[in-house]
């Protein structure tokens, strides 16, 4: 990178910004970021002429090299704001940040297709054969499955170039925003970046080991922290995309392997609860509550037998995704900007002179806090920078204190994963209920219902249904929690062969217990259906109150109380002409952003 200069420009000096020129702030769009499956990202010659349209020439003039760079300069445009600001660290690797940046942008729209193509074909199904004519059926997995998890794949890896970026961000990438080859200019605008990044709406940080040890990263950070506020950074770690695709391609197996062994085994739950039923009237006597809610727990048990082959890849993938995410969380922890380091040893005094500059004042409120009527009392929640300190320790204080808690209200510690990602991650098995109630265990829906002890066969398929209803909200999403949990526990005794032997065990017993979870729902459901008296209600009953507690206590993230000393409350007066919002001052910009605080 070329030298900053000696002096980078203040935050909000939108005079050259607005007008044109060297430092004038540009955007591009989402399809030309991701173009060549996130080629942009490397750093190599060959993909500077490859992107800029002279891939085939092994060995380039210097016309060509300006050439290809002022073609990728080209494909950003002018403009006075963007919407997404996207801050990285160059030490990071090209597939790390295509996968994020896809998780970022396509992966609603892939959901969102995925499901209407399930739907789409169990609509066209259930028209050509009848609901009750599906039993059996081969093409229940490639149809229900395979074919909307292709699609889901398609979207979340292409999205953007097949929607033809219709509602998506305009972004700021360094790479195709900065010129890559005329260095005069490419300086002109590195001195600008303050600028650029206070003009963002939000700021995406692809965040990995190396991010918090870089100091242009730090600055970026520190301007956008202070200028838009913590609340509009979005931090997603690098490791997230290839943990949740990991995820997906497991139940993705311990679907098929699920459908290989009804084809194989057509109606084998209900043949084997009969012999584990006759077993455990040896054991707990002729009690059909009992023996029904037995019966169907260990078949259950025995079912995950199809998760075994997916313990293996989940002990390496859970393994990065607690030791990636707890890196991130211990390098905020114990951040300090003077320790960062810079590809060019010239640029640290301007950029550690802005970032004094940033944090120079004291008890600065947040900006972006909604306009009140003049004369109207507000409450306004001031950051505490550790006044008493420098203002790089202030900055290394708003890094460890106000931005790591926020980060941590956005991805939490190592070992949780929200609700919603968990869902998303056992989305093949969600498809594959489809073909377990429609197939009717691979047997003619008929006979299947008259085997389950059914009234009717709208009983067989309403249970069926809410049973896998119940068991995808409040069973799947459990393995990942509690494998994380063991594994962080085990793998706190160190990594030997015998810590790993026991975190491979505890991977299996993750899906055990998420299996044995399945089978507490259909021991007390299916049973309630076919017998709906007070004592079967009551045990189907208890069995929710402990799932849906047990769901709470995993995915709920309590607040902790020490968090509220970052911050304090202070009842003021608004001056209309000092306390205007900053996203209204665009039309009449500040010389700094001290200036136009400086009436708080």
């Amino acid at each position: 990178m070329p030298r900053a200069g000696h002096r980078l420009r203040r935050l909000l000096s939108f005079d050259e910004v607005e007008g044109g020129g060297a430092s004038s702030l540009r955007s591009t769009t989402t399809r030309q970021l991701l173009v060549g499956m996130g080629m942009i990202f490397n750093q190599d010659l060959h993909t500077l002429l490859r992107v800029g349209g002279y891939g085939g020439i092994r060995f380039p003039t210097r016309e060509q090299m300006q050439k290809a760079g002022d073609n990728l300069f080209d494909s950003s445009v002018e403009t006075v704001s963007v919407d997404v600001f996207i801050s990285h660290s160059w030490s990071a690797g090209r597939w790390e940040k295509f996968l994020a940046l896809c998780l970022y942008l396509n992966l609603q729209m892939a959901v969102a297709c995925c499901m209407m193509t399930w739907i789409f074909f169990m609509v066209l199904m259930i028209c050509w054969h009848g609901v009750s004519g599906l039993g059996g059926s081969h093409l229940l997995l490639p149809c229900f499955v395979y074919l909307p998890m292709t699609t889901f794949f398609t979207v979340f890896f292409f999205g953007q170039q097949l929607s033809c970026g219709l509602w998506s961000p305009t972004v700021w990438i360094d790479r195709l925003c900065i010129h890559q080859t005329n260095l005069e200019l490419k300086a002109e605008q590195i001195k600008s970046v303050p600028t650029f990044v206070a003009r963002a709406s939000r700021m995406l940080i692809l965040c990995d080991g190396s991010y918090f040890e870089r100091l242009w990263c730090n600055l970026e950070l520190a301007t956008f922290a202070r200028h838009g506020g913590v609340e509009k950074v979005d931090v997603l770690p690098l490791w997230l995309a290839p943990w949740l695709l990991c995820s997906i391609f497991l139940e993705l197996l311990c679907a098929s392997l699920m459908d290989v062994s009804q084809l194989l085994f057509p109606n084998w739950m209900l043949a084997w609860d009969k012999h584990v039923m006759g077993l455990a009237a040896t054991l707990v006597g002729d009690h059909p509550i009992i023996l029904r809610f037995v019966g169907w727990l260990v078949i259950w048990m025995i079912s995950s037998i199809a998760t075994l082959p997916a313990t293996i890849p989940s002990f390496f993938s859970f393994r990065m995704k607690i030791r990636h995410h707890e890196l991130i969380l211990d390098q905020m922890a114990d951040f300090d900007v003077r320790a960062a380091n810079c590809s060019e040893p010239s640029d640290r005094h301007a950029i550690e002179k802005q970032l004094q500059e940033i944090f120079g004042d004291q008890d600065l409120p947040t900006p972006g806090s909604d306009a009140v009527d003049e004369g109207e009392v507000k409450v306004q929640r001031f950051v505490n920078y550790q006044a008493a300190g420098e203002p790089l320790d202030r900055f290394n204080a708003h890094v460890r204190g106000v931005l790591r808690d926020f980060v941590m209200t956005q991805i939490g510690d190592e070992i949780y994963v929200p609700w919603p990602l968990c869902l998303t991650a056992c989305l093949p098995m969600i498809l594959y209920s489809s073909v377990n109630v429609l197939g009717c265990d691979s047997d003619s829906c008929d006979e299947s219902a008259r085997r389950a002890g059914v009234s009717s066969m709208p009983v067989y398929f309403v249970s069926n249904i809410l049973g896998w209803v119940l068991i995808i909200l409040l069973t799947f999403p459990l393995t990942y929690p509690v494998m994380l949990r063991m594994l962080k526990c085990v793998l706190s005794f160190g990594d030997g062969l015998a810590q790993r032997s026991a975190a491979f065990s505890c991977c299996f017993l993750a899906y055990e217990y998420t299996y044995m979870c399945g089978g507490l729902i259909w021991g007390s459901w299916i049973p309630a259906v076919q017998d709906p008296s007070p004592t079967q209600l009551t045990i189907f009953l208890l069995v929710m109150t402990f799932l849906v507690t047990q769901c709470i206590c995993l995915f709920y993230r309590w607040e902790k109380q020490g968090q509220q000393a970052l911050s304090s409350c202070r009842c003021v007066k608004r001056q209309v002409a000092t306390y205007q919002p900053i996203d209204a001052l665009s039309d009449q910009p500040s010389a700094s952003f001290k200036e136009s605080l400086q009436g708080a």
